[in-house]
């Protein structure tokens, strides 16, 4: 067990370092979905975006996202294999890499078994409905990214002034992030907009991937609003990785499947035993805040001065660590997003400039600012950095509803 734990450790330490010459040095011909329809779903094109709706129960999830997803980007079936080997440095022998590669998908495994049942069903599912030669990636695309250290990403959450029909002024709410990993030179063509109507359970938008089962950024229909952050070392003693936690992106889908706000999501949150450590930055239609996660125990930062924003460290005092590394330019990306409050009014363009401004070159894959109360996502994806790019804008509402009740 220390073992496969240790090699990971190599693996994270290595793969920021590498990333971009990755990034850079290997390319990829355009990819673009193919539109089509499937019983438990369909997936179109919307003002350019890709969209995929999936519905129903866990078993019709998995064979739709099987379908119309995950079988036309036969590309992405070796992108976990690609990240893990390509990062490795070259002076490890070969025959130790490939025995820490099984390690990995040995602890995937375990991993796997953690999931809650409904997860199971779909991601059993979902490897039912592809060729075998896609196991491995399913696998470990679904586990991989709990025992590494490799996604950097920068989230805030700002008040913005609005006014009410009758002419009161008011205040909204905005969350932007910024999703930085690397894209291995085609990972950044592959994003999607996935829309679940899972039976008993609230609806809501993820932009990701196909083929991953949990959720790195996303909005239910209450306008519950969540972005995942990695982040690489705790202050409260916490071990660095824990086998029995729930993977983070499943944690993030049943939030969003399960809780209506700020306050519900805290609560269910608790309960789930967690992985590693993480930052979730989330957003109701009343409040928003940051949730710092560690195996032992989760802080809440709320809004300071109408904002609040995060990196890929913890500031509340039980999980600070004095004097610790500044991973990625966190400190920087911060003090980039902190900036907003010299904003005398801020809305989704200024947003859009700080998230700019926080940028990491060739790994910013996508970048998204979420109105909670009105469910408008704008987005941008397609080439990195994401954030230069015009933001597209989604209206979600019609899209958040029953199956019985969506407008196709």
């Amino acid at each position: 067990m220390r073992r496969w734990i240790s090699w990971i450790g190599l693996f994270g330490l290595v793969a920021g370092v590498l990333a971009t010459w990755l990034v850079v040095h290997v390319g990829e011909a355009s990819f673009r979905y193919p539109e089509g329809a499937h019983r438990f779903g369909r997936l179109r094109y919307v003002k350019s975006v890709p969209i995929l709706e999936v519905w129903g129960e866990p078993e019709q999830i998995g064979q739709a996202v099987a379908r119309l997803g995950v079988l036309p980007a036969e590309r992405l079936r070796q992108y976990p294999r690609e990240l893990f080997f390509g990062v490795m440095p070259r002076f490890i022998p070969q025959d130790w890499q490939m025995q820490a590669w099984q390690e990995v998908l040995a602890a995937g495994e375990r991993l796997i078994n953690n999931f809650p049942e409904r997860y199971k069903r779909e991601y059993e599912a979902l490897k039912k409905h592809v060729p075998e030669h896609w196991h491995e990636g399913l696998l470990a695309g679904n586990t991989l990214f709990d025992i590494k250290r490799i996604v950097h990403c920068s989230a805030v959450i700002v008040e913005s002034p609005s006014h009410s029909k009758d002419g009161r002024n008011s205040s909204t709410l905005l969350m932007g992030r910024n999703l930085d990993f690397p894209t291995l030179g085609y990972l950044h063509q592959y994003g999607l907009v996935l829309i679940y109507r899972p039976n008993n359970r609230y609806a809501f938008a993820a932009v990701g991937f196909p083929g991953m089962i949990g959720v790195l950024s996303g909005v239910n229909e209450h306008g519950l609003c969540i972005a995942m952050l990695e982040v690489y070392e705790t202050g409260d003693g916490s071990p660095a990785f824990n086998p029995q936690g729930v993977p983070y992106a499943i944690c993030v889908r049943r939030l969003l499947e399960e809780c209506r706000d700020v306050t519900e999501a805290r609560r269910l949150l608790s309960q789930m035993p967690r992985t590693c450590y993480f930052n979730l930055a989330v957003c109701d239609t009343k409040t928003g805040g940051i949730f710092e996660v560690s195996p032992q125990q989760i802080c809440y930062r709320g809004l300071e001065r109408g904002l609040c924003a995060c990196t890929n460290m913890f500031l509340s005092e039980p999980l600070q660590v004095k004097d610790g590394k500044n991973w990625y330019r966190s400190r920087e990306r911060l003090a980039e997003l902190l900036r907003l409050r010299e904003e005398t009014a801020v809305g989704v363009q200024e947003v859009h400039r700080a998230l700019h401004r926080a940028n990491l070159g060739a790994v910013t894959l996508q970048t998204m600012i979420f109105e909670p109360q009105t469910l408008r996502l704008h987005l941008a994806m397609g080439s990195c950095p994401a954030s230069a790019l015009p933001l597209v804008c989604l209206e979600l509402r019609d899209w958040l509803k029953p199956a019985s009740e969506a407008r196709w």
